[in-house]
Formats: C-alpha cells, structure tokens, sequence
C-alpha cells in the first residue's frame, strides 16, 4: 500500500499509477483508501483538476519516499545490479536552456543508463521537490531554504541584442546612454524599466529603458527580438545561434548584464538513489561547456563593430 501511494504521487494520476504498477486504476484507488483508512488520515486531496497532497500526506510522502528508494536500493545489491539505474527520474530545467542546450544532457543521460524514463519538465518557477515528486532542479539564482541542497553549476553571461533592422531605424548605439532611444523587450527583473551594466574593466551603469514587450521567459523574450519589438538583455547562449547567422546583433559588445548564477537543486536526503547520483555527476562534468562567462561563439567583426563605431548594420 505505501508503494501505491508513493507511485500514484510520483505519476501524478491515478491511471498513470495504475499503468506504471501493471494494475487496475480501481485497485490502486482501494489500496490507497485502506492505507487511508490505516492511518486515519486523508494523504491526498481530490478535486476536477487532478490530486494534491495534503499536509500529512505531504509529511508521509516524503518519509515513504526514502523508505521505497532505501529498499529499492537494498534489493539492486542483493540482485547485483548495483551498476544499473533504473525507474523514473523528473528534472525541472529552466525555459532558457532546458528546450535546447541542455537537451545534450538529457541524451547523454539516457544513452548511458537505458533503463532509465526522464520525465523534463520546463519551469522558471521554484521546483515543488514534494507536491510534483521532482527529483532535482536547475535553476536561475539559489533558493534560501535549509530543506534544499544548492550546488553551483556556473553563470552565464546576459548580453544586449537587437534585430539589424531596428538598429537602422534608430541610428548607431556607440555607448551604454544611447540605448535609452531603443524600444525594449524585457524579462521580469527588468520590468521595473532600468538596466545593471559593466564592462570588462568592471565599470558600471545603470540605464533607464522604456520597455515595450515584457515577456516572463526567455524564448518569449529571444522571439520578440526577432520580431524587430525591441531590443533585449538576454543570456548569451539564448542566442548565439541568432548572431552567427545574422538576425540579431550583438550590440554594444564591451559592455554586458550582471552574470546570471546557475544551481542545481535537490532536497536534502540521507540517501540518493544511483539513478539520481548519475544524472547530477553528469551534468556537473558538462555544466562547464554550458554554464561558462566565456561567450559560445566567437563574435567577429561582421557582428559587432568596435566600440566606438555604431554597432550594427544595414537591415537584410
């Protein structure tokens, strides 16, 4: 019964339980029921949009959780296959890299240990390691909680872009107070209308810009820029692709945004499963070729002009 209730978590349904357990959804239902009816406790909530956990439910999932990994864990070493990871682990990526660049990751992954089912989900939002039984997370900034490990994978550069187009339309951008005359597309720390730059001699600026697309993820916000809305401060490795082939410009090179800190996340626990312990040496051995302050492209002359010149050119 508590296998059940961990599974109908895990799977977030009770079909998708009933389907991973190889039963029937009214007999997953029943065993939850009697583990209910055991306890004296309600451990899920049932509404028209799906289960949640309750407060008890949440206290006893996390404590079952560790028990079914722990025996899961003690048989793999009785049957030998110590070396083999297996079962379901749910990652939440951040919208910027996790529909691209950490797709390697992914790939790699499964290559490596083919008996295990990833489920990658895509979130800017702070992973809910329990209520979405999300095994790990990577995410923008740290979080402040002493239930959650944070481990730093790197930072990645945010850099101002525009579309060669709206640069011929409002003239040359030689220095940081000419980007005050642009349109601009904004993320949510920049809704405010003002920008944090420095130079690679660690000079800084604070600019005020008049934002005229405010999108809430980085695709959002990398597509607006193509679509010539305004110009974007915007991670580096969001659009390296777009520079090289020319739709956007990297403009105003020598100056650049804060870096942006990246963590992998996972809740503090006595034992880590071998499935879990793969994937997060993984991704620390490629968060290097990822998560770098060094630019993913090598910017030439034809991208960006030097800094005393109007940074762009004529529009296709």
């Amino acid at each position: 019964m508590i296998n059940t209730f961990v599974q109908i978590v895990s799977a977030g349904s009770f079909s998708r339980a009933a389907q991973q357990l190889n039963t029937s959804q009214p007999t997953v239902s029943r065993q939850l029921r009697m583990l209910e009816a055991h306890l004296g406790i309600k451990l899920l909530n049932r509404n028209t949009r799906g289960i949640s956990l309750s407060e008890a439910g949440r206290r006893y999932y996390e404590y079952s959780r560790i028990m079914s990994e722990e025996l899961d864990r003690f048989e793999s070493e009785l049957r030998g296959e110590t070396d083999l990871p297996c079962g379901l682990l749910r990652v939440v990526v951040p919208s910027g890299f996790g529909q691209s660049r950490l797709i390697e990751v992914a790939a790699q992954y499964l290559k490596a240990n083919p008996a295990i089912r990833l489920e990658w989900k895509i979130s800017d939002a702070p992973a809910r390691f329990v209520d979405d039984a999300v095994d790990c997370a990577i995410q923008v900034d740290t979080i402040k909680d002493e239930l959650v490990v944070a481990r730093k994978l790197g930072e990645v550069n945010k850099i101002i872009v525009a579309a060669p187009a709206l640069l011929s339309r409002y003239g040359g951008i030689c220095k940081p107070e000419d980007l005050s005359r642009l349109p601009w597309v904004t993320l949510p720390n920049h809704h405010c209308g003002s920008i944090q730059l420095r130079d690679q001699w660690g000079n800084s600026r604070k600019l005020d810009i008049s934002p005229s697309f405010m999108a809430d993820s980085v695709p959002v916000a990398r597509q607006a820029a193509l679509q010539k809305i305004g110009a974007a401060l915007i991670s580096s490795c969001a659009v390296a692709e777009d520079i090289a082939a020319g739709t956007l410009v990297h403009v105003l090179p020598d100056w650049s945004g804060l870096p942006v800190s990246i963590y992998l996340t996972y809740p503090k626990s006595q034992h880590y499963p071998l499935k879990f312990r793969k994937f997060v040496d993984l991704i620390k051995s490629l968060s290097p070729q990822f998560f770098s302050p060094v630019e993913p492209v090598a910017f030439t002359s034809r991208m960006a002009g030097a800094a005393n010149q109007p940074l762009h050119r004529p529009a296709a």
